[in-house]
This record gives C-alpha cells, sequence and structure tokens, in this order.
C-alpha cells in the first residue's frame, strides 16, 4: 500500500507539471465539469441500459489529467482513485477483483465469472477455458494490433515493464468490469512532458456486460470495433495524449472500419488487410453516427458534445481516400511536438501534400454533397450508405430575386458550411447571378494570416447540375477585404437545372461578432458605365473618372483594383477581366485567393468619380526588391443593385504606375502642390513630358538624366532612396519644349545628396516634374 501511495504521489507530481505547461496549450474542448459529470455515472456497476452507454469515455479522462492542478481539493479527493488499477483494492469503480488472467501475443487480460463485473462464463469456441467474451477481444486485440502497428506503420504503445504496477508482465493489461460505457483507455504514466505536448502509458478498460446490453450477436461486433477503437487512444498516447480530443475520436472511430470492413478485398483504403468471411463491417455504424453530423452541417468540425465527434469521422474518411491512409499517421507525428492551435497540424500536412488545409476543407464541403442519394460514385467509398447533407428549407429557391443574411449567431460557426439551393423559377431568366457577401477583413495580421494559409473569411462552392445528367465545380473567390464574390451563369433554367451553393466558414478558431454571411440571387442590373479614365492629382491619389450612360437598376457604384507589383509576388500584368472585376483569382489553384485584386469603393449611383487615396497601402515598400516604376494599378466600376448583385463591369483601358504619395507630401522633403492632377506617362500617353532612361546605368561615380519637352515647362527632378527619403533635388527652371539627351543638356548628377556626400550603393528613383505633370524611373549605383 506505501508503494501504490508513493505511485500515486508522483502520478500527481506529473500531473502538476503537465498541467502547468499547457496554460497555452490548445484548450480542451470539453469543459471540466462535463467531464467530471461524465465520470461520475461512469462508476455505475449496474442499473443502466443501453441509453445510458457512452462508446468511449477515454477523452473525459484525459480532461480530468490536464485539469487536476486547476481542480478545486474536494474534486481532487474524490477522483485521487481513478488512477488506480481496477484489480486493486480502492480503485475508482470499486470493481470487486479480477483474480483471473488470460494472456495472448501482446496482450494481457484480467477478469472474473463472478460478481457484477463478470464476463459471460461460456466456453464454447475455442473450448480452451478461457470465457469466449475474453477469447472475442482477444482477437480483437490482436487483429487491431497486427493491423495498427504491423501493417500500417503507427508507432506502437509504451509498455509498462518498469512500472511497480505493471499488471504482471511488460504486455499491455486489458481489465473486464462493468460500467455505462463501451471501453476506455487510461493515460495511466506521464513519459514525455512538453507545453503542447504529451505521451503516456496506457491500459484499457472493456465493459463486461455488452452482451446483455446488446445481445451476443451484436455485442461480438461492439467488442471488436471498441477493441480496434480503443487500442488506437493508446497509439495516440505515443505520440501527443494532447492533440484535438474530437481528432482522437474521429479517428479512432474511423479505424474501426479499416480493421474491420467487412471482409471487403476492394475494400475503398491501401492496406493489405486480413479479409474473413463474416467480418464485422464497422461501417454499418457510421450511417448512424453520420445522421447528426449531417443533419447539422454548420456545427464547427471541432465540436465535442458526446455525439458530433464521432461524426467527425467523415473527416477521416475524406482525408484517407484523398491523400492516402498514410496522411492520419502524419498528421499524428506532427503533433509530436505540440498540438497547435487553428488546425496548425493539418495546414503542415496539407502542404506536404501539395495543397493547403484551405483547399482541402473546401473540397471536403463538396464531397459532403455527394452522399444518400446524390452518391455518384466519385466521392466517398460507401458514400450511398451514408446520410444526405441538410438543407434547411429557408435555403431552397425558385423565386428571384432573393437575398439572406446571417449574423454571428445564425451563420455557419468556424470551419463548418450550409448548403443553399437555387432553381430555376418558371420565369427564369437565363442571366442568373449569385453574389456572397462576408464581414470585412481589415486587421492587418488577420488579412496577413488569410493570404498566406487561407484560414480566414469565406469559401463558397458551387455544384452546377445541368440537364444533360453532368455535374460541374465550380467556385466564389471572395476579395480578402471586403468578402464579397459572384459569379453569373448564361443558361439557368436551359441547361443548368440547379445550383447548389456551399457558404464555408474558412475560420479554424472562434471568430469576432461582427461577423457575418449574406447571399443574393438573381438577374443582374442592366445599367451601363463608360469606359473609365485614370488619372493622379497632385496630393498623390489615383482619380477614377467615368460617365453614366444607363441608370437602369443601379443603386451604386463599386471600384474594383487590380494590383501588379513585382514586390508582392504578383504574377499577372495583364489588365481586369469582366470575371476579375466580379471575384477574385486563385492563379496557383492553391484554393487562396490571390490578394491582388480589390474593391477599394463604393460610391452613389449618381456620382462619377472616385478618389484612391489607398494606392500603395497594399505594398510593402521596406523590401529590398521594390520597385515603383514597376508597380501598376488596374481599375473598373461596376454598377450595383439593391441586392448587391453586381452588372457588366466598365474597365479602364489601360493600367496607371503612380508615383508613392508620399513622394509628393512635404514631409519628405518635396513642394506640395494644392491643385491639378498628374496623368503619368508609363506607357508612354500624349504627354507634354517624356522622360528617358539615365545613362550610365548602372553607374559608378555620375550618370545623366534625359528628358523630352512637348511644350515649355518649369522642370524640377527628385532623386530618392528606395525608402523614399529625398536625396538629391535639381531646379533647372523653365525650358523651352525640345530633347535634353546629350551630356551637355541632360541632367548630371555626380551620386553626391544635399549635404554634398556621397550615397550609399543600392536602387535609386528619379522623379521629373513638369508643371503638374510627372514621370518616373529607376537606376543603380554600383560601387
Amino acid at each position: 500500500m506505501a508503494q501504490n501511495r508513493r505511485t500515486l504521489l508522483l502520478f500527481l507530481i506529473c500531473s502538476l507539471l503537465l498541467s502547468g505547461l499547457t496554460i497555452n496549450a490548445v484548450s480542451s474542448e470539453i469543459g471540466l465539469q462535463t467531464a467530471i459529470q461524465k465520470m461520475r455515472k461512469a462508476k455505475r456497476h449496474i442499473g443502466y441500459s443501453a441509453n445510458d452507454v457512452e462508446r468511449c469515455i477515454t477523452p473525459y479522462i484525459i480532461t480530468i489529467v490536464e485539469n487536476w492542478n486547476r481542480m478545486p481539493t474536494i474534486y481532487r479527493q474524490e477522483f485521487q482513485s481513478l488512477f488506480q488499477r481496477p484489480d486493486k483494492p480502492g480503485d475508482f469503480s470499486s470493481v470487486q477483483g479480477l483474480p483471473l488472467t488470460f494472456r495472448s501475443i501482446h496482450f494481457r487480460y484480467h477478469y472474473t465469472i463472478t460478481g457484477p463485473d463478470a464476463v459471460p462464463a461460456e466456453d464454447i469456441s475455442p473450448m480452451n477455458g478461457v470465457p469466449d467474451y475474453v477469447d472475442v477481444c482477444a482477437d480483437a486485440f490482436e487483429r487491431a494490433y497486427r493491423i495498427e502497428i504491423e501493417l500500417m506503420g503507427f508507432k506502437k504503445p509504451l509498455h509498462d515493464f518498469w512500472m511497480q504496477d505493471n499488471g504482471g508482465d511488460e504486455k499491455y493489461d486489458v481489465y473486464f468490469f462493468s460500467g455505462p460505457w463501451g471501453g476506455f483507455t487510461m493515460p495511466e504514466w506521464p513519459d514525455r512532458v512538453l507545453p503542447t505536448a504529451a505521451t503516456y502509458v496506457p491500459y484499457f478498460g472493456m465493459n463486461s456486460r455488452i452482451y446483455d446490453i446488446y445481445g451476443k450477436s451484436e455485442g461480438k461486433r461492439f467488442l471488436e470495433n471498441t477493441a480496434a477503437h480503443e487500442f488506437f487512444h493508446s497509439i495516440q498516447f505515443a505520440y501527443n495524449v494532447m492533440m484535438p480530443r474530437w481528432f482522437m475520436e474521429a479517428t479512432s472511430t474511423w479505424i474501426e472500419s479499416i480493421v474491420y470492413d467487412g471482409g471487403l478485398v476492394d475494400d475503398g483504403d491501401d492496406i493489405n488487410d486480413p479479409d474473413e468471411i463474416g467480418e464485422t463491417d464497422a461501417y454499418n455504424d457510421y450511417s448512424h453516427l453520420l445522421r447528426y453530423w449531417f443533419r447539422h452541417p454548420d456545427l464547427s468540425l471541432d465540436v465535442f458534445d458526446g455525439w458530433h465527434e464521432y461524426g467527425s469521422v467523415i473527416w477521416a474518411l475524406y482525408l484517407t481516400q484523398r491523400f492516402g491512409t498514410d496522411i492520419i499517421r502524419q498528421i499524428y507525428q506532427d503533433t509530436t511536438e505540440g498540438s497547435y492551435r487553428e488546425m496548425g497540424n493539418f495546414y503542415d500536412v496539407m502542404t506536404n501534400h501539395g495543397t493547403t488545409l484551405a483547399e482541402a476543407f473546401k473540397t471536403f464541403t463538396v464531397w459532403n454533397y455527394f452522399t444518400g442519394s446524390r452518391d455518384d460514385g466519385k466521392h466517398y467509398f460507401n458514400g450511398h450508405r451514408f446520410p444526405p447533407v441538410a438543407v434547411h428549407l429557408d435555403d431552397v429557391h425558385n423565386v428571384y430575386p432573393v437575398f439572406k443574411h446571417f449574423d454571428f449567431q445564425e451563420m455557419p460557426e468556424h470551419f463548418s458550411s450550409r448548403y443553399v439551393v437555387f432553381e430555376p423559377s418558371s420565369d427564369a431568366n437565363q442571366n442568373f447571378a449569385i453574389r456572397v457577401d462576408g464581414g470585412d477583413i481589415n486587421d492587418p495580421e488577420e488579412l496577413s494570416r488569410l493570404r498566406n494559409f487561407g484560414l480566414r473569411g469565406w469559401g463558397a462552392k458551387l455544384i452546377v447540375e445541368k440537364d444533360d445528367g453532368s455535374v460541374d465545380v465550380d467556385e466564389i473567390f471572395t476579395f480578402s477585404r471586403s468578402q464579397e464574390g459572384q459569379k453569373t451563369f448564361q443558361d439557368f433554367g436551359t441547361k443548368i437545372k440547379k445550383i447548389t451553393l456551399i457558404l464555408i466558414n474558412l475560420h479554424p478558431d472562434i471568430q469576432h461578432e461582427t461577423d457575418y454571411i449574406s447571399y443574393a440571387a438573381g438577374t443582374s442590373p442592366t445599367g451601363k458605365l463608360s469606359t473609365p479614365i485614370l488619372s493622379q492629382d497632385a496630393n498623390g491619389k489615383v482619380i477614377v473618372r467615368w460617365d453614366l450612360l444607363d441608370l437602369s437598376g443601379i443603386k451604386e457604384i463599386a471600384i474594383v483594383r487590380k494590383r501588379y507589383a513585382p514586390s508582392e509576388d504578383d504574377m499577372d500584368n495583364d489588365n481586369l477581366t469582366p470575371i476579375q472585376a466580379l471575384n477574385a483569382t486563385d492563379k496557383n489553384g492553391d484554393g487562396i485567393p490571390d490578394g491582388n485584386i480589390e474593391i477599394v469603393g463604393r460610391v452613389p449611383a449618381t456620382d462619377t468619380k472616385f478618389e484612391d487615396a489607398s494606392i500603395f497601402a497594399d505594398i510593402d515598400m521596406s523590401r529590398g526588391n521594390f520597385d515603383a516604376t514597376e508597380v501598376r494599378y488596374y481599375y473598373a466600376v461596376v454598377p450595383v443593385n439593391e441586392f448587391g448583385i453586381m452588372g457588366a463591369p466598365s474597365i479602364a483601358a489601360d493600367g496607371i504606375t503612380p508615383v508613392p504619395p508620399r513622394w509628393l507630401n512635404a514631409t519628405w522633403g518635396l513642394l506640395k502642390e494644392t491643385s491639378g492632377e498628374t496623368i503619368l506617362p508609363l506607357p508612354p500617353s500624349p504627354s507634354p513630358i517624356l522622360l528617358l532612361p539615365n545613362y550610365p546605368n548602372p553607374f559608378n561615380a555620375e550618370t545623366w538624366i534625359p528628358y523630352k519637352l512637348h511644350e515649355p515647362s518649369n522642370v524640377v527632378v527628385d532623386i530618392y532612396s528606395a525608402t523614399g527619403e529625398l536625396v538629391k533635388k535639381f531646379y533647372i527652371g523653365y525650358k523651352t519644349a525640345g530633347v535634353y539627351a546629350d551630356k551637355n543638356k541632360a541632367i548630371y548628377w555626380n551620386g553626391k545628396n544635399e549635404a554634398a556626400e556621397n550615397v550609399a550603393s543600392g536602387v535609386y528613383f528619379y522623379v521629373i516634374k513638369a508643371g503638374k505633370f510627372r514621370a518616373m524611373r529607376k537606376m543603380y549605383l554600383v560601387k
């Protein structure tokens, strides 16, 4: 008994250490009070029915272990016996002794055939002096070991050889006794503890009365699945017991169908497992477990409520059937150094598979549409056996226009989805637009997470069903900041018989209460705008002007801007297209919208001018490869109706390469002009000034800057460093029209600043001002 007290004391010390180190770890999906209540109920030996049985109480045990240091003393006193093995006096469940044992290759089984914890005593097949109930479990645990360890390559669970109470030897111990649960895996002893990772030595508990609850035939199936499930928990303990609790249950449920697939040779996985006649088919359970999950696709993937986490087996099925069964082991391996917030471990592994978590999750929502009666044989193996994903009656439409808004309380939760169906109306117009609009993302850090990882904002998949039976999958990529996007279809009601919109919340964690999502559908406004004209004023704003040709159906006008900046890794220097003016692009196919196209403003329908003061705000000008002369902005003006549906964009004939506004600001040493607009000649356009390349370039000690005037002007030339600091100013004065190109007429610079000091090697920009017009180029000083 003294040794047991020392063992318990050491366990509690380790638990305190673990709890103290997990302050910054991923918070448990299970509340401590929930775990306490569940474990109190788990103590019952008799008087429970099938409705009282929890499939697995492992996550509740882990929650108590992790929260031990935060539990009030009265709770710790109540639950300290939880860590006593079930065959010892004073254990948590008050088991009245398990005197009998049986050993298989890797396991040792402890049981009794008398009292409330007795297993059925029947010993027929095989007649070996061991109850058949124990034999069934022994075969199931060994089968799980062979498939999960030897065939699939998962880590072996940690053994208990060095422990004082190890059940008699180093084999994995399985204890049979009664309780309102199917099974559990106890994290008995911490082997390795890190801030967000810990490994544990396990032992197992199996309910000894399953036949009494479910009958022998169904009970045997239950025992086999439970053995596969619980043994997988022990494997998880060898990687990291702090991995997301919902994922532990989801994947332990998934492994059941790998170990017991109904004896099918072609079973939808890449594991060469043994197949037997009459083998248990774990898929029979999935339709039941998935019913709640598919009825509520707008619940977060990581919900843990005693039911949803088992339905999240669908996530494991999707991952393994798309990427191969080894992806689960890869995710487990990624957790060994820490379980990260915001699905970080999943993101790491998806990247190794050549995609992103954002793309994978969006495609997951598409797969979920093709289940039940919608199964097309191209997505889930056995998808026809799963329930169909639910569509709210309020989200089935055939009268247009339609607009629907979901606030924070109503919208799909983080990492979840909602399905909306559009069917043609009796007077359907073939020109049919679908628009989505989510809460704006203005925080720079949030924008960075969206643009780098895709894990913010909203996704919008479209399943387009045609009259010839074919199905296309399309997508609306939303603009990064405004989270808006639109797709227009020309054959709705003729070639297209139905469109299903999937609204996908891509935030992997709890969001701000100001977030929302809305959708609208119907015909686009017919109003027209003229081709816009671009210019830049003396304060640095880009001016966009247009004329109103037809105001029909227009409530406001959206101004869409596309950026080309090589320093921001932009690859597309072509003008905006009509499609790009309505939704973002995904040039590299990673499922993350490109961040170079945005709606930068909105004005009333009667306005004909917009001033864009946000140029260069989307560019990091401190980067070493920033070059203002390479930056180009393209613009479109788009009519918008009262439902937010956008009409035909009017796109400026060409882009504009503006001078950075701060280079025109007096705080940078420039003369501030208060009126006039600057028409930039890059590319060349009718203008009174043409700035020519300096020569030589690169240069060492000196260079000449040539230019051409089409009309007389006062000329000023400014030279800036790459960071925008004014280095040198030349007041050239009044010049007549002509070419100033040779060394006698061009502007000479000797590489010195205003203080007559030599400047450093690097990139410099020179800006020429002739009256109210400007032009800019770059040069290289190399010493």
